[in-house]
């Protein structure tokens, strides 16, 4: 699959390898990096690159490359069977990755990785297996301990009927976002995948410090300051913090906003924030 078409700023183009789809976003010089994104759950990677609230363009504006995964189940990748869906969708990352940085046209290319929610999980998985290209790991809406209103929530998705939940328990408090965001999230939206969830709020929590420590690359790991899926108040922070190697994890909170902080009014310096962190390690 090497499909190569142009965007507004730069080429885009779909790759695969080991069963995984991903579509690469660059520029015609070399870029400073690859960002690998790795989508949560209920979308797909054009998460990354939704109308009004593109990552990607931003990434690509600042001269990098971008390289949007679709995780086993989603977008154009086919599921795969397994009981660990999260932890098993990262060891099928490293080839997709080298195949985009072959692209790029250098297969020492800088690799910095950036997970959401599910796909934050997945990225700090692949993170731990210290993939020797791996520069630096930022994830957003991925905590330790996930909130009474999310495992209220499981048991919601369990039930067999449609589970309704108003927009602030992913978007934020009224105000934190426009009437953009949530026909913008249309673009990427797909079904839930129970078994990720079930994975993510009962497995993950038991995983954390373990995968955490075994990170050894710099970790920037942000929660919202209205995030409604894991807890975010100072000691679960600190908990966060202490789970990383010595000097190698900052965690932050992005003001204002919820667990989807990408589509929010600030997205951009949300964005910005991400890009300069990955650009103070890819030296």
């Amino acid at each position: 699959m090497q499909k190569v078409k142009l965007t507004v700023n730069g080429k885009s183009q779909e790759l695969a390898a080991d069963g995984l789809h991903g579509r690469l976003i660059r520029g015609e010089e070399r870029p400073a990096s690859l960002i690998v994104c790795v989508h949560g759950g209920g979308c797909n990677g054009r998460y990354f690159d939704l109308p009004s609230f593109s990552f990607a363009e931003a990434a690509l504006g600042a001269g990098h490359a971008v390289l949007m995964v679709d995780r086993p189940g989603h977008g154009m990748s086919p599921p795969i069977e397994t009981p660990t869906p999260v932890c098993s969708a990262s060891l099928l990352l490293a080839k997709l990755v080298e195949r985009a940085a072959a692209a790029c046209g250098d297969e020492d290319l800088p690799i910095a990785l950036f997970g959401h929610s599910i796909g934050g999980a997945v990225a700090m998985h692949w993170a731990a297996q210290s993939p020797p290209m791996l520069k630096c790991l930022v994830t957003s809406g991925i905590g330790s301990h996930p909130t009474e209103a999310a495992l209220t929530w499981l048991s919601g998705l369990h039930g067999g009927g449609a589970v309704v939940l108003p927009h602030a328990f992913f978007f934020g408090p009224d105000g934190s976002f426009d009437w953009r965001a949530p026909i913008a999230l249309r673009k990427s939206g797909e079904p839930w995948r129970k078994d990720e969830v079930d994975e993510v709020l009962l497995r993950w929590p038991g995983q954390f410090r373990s995968v955490a420590s075994r990170i050894g690359c710099p970790v920037l790991a942000i929660l919202s300051e209205h995030e409604r899926i894991w807890e975010n108040g100072e000691g679960a922070l600190n908990a966060m913090r202490d789970s990383f190697a010595p000097g190698l994890g900052s965690v932050e909170i992005a003001a204002g906003g919820g667990h989807l902080y990408e589509v929010h009014r600030n997205w951009s310096v949300h964005a910005g924030r991400i890009i300069a962190f990955i650009e103070g390690h890819i030296e």
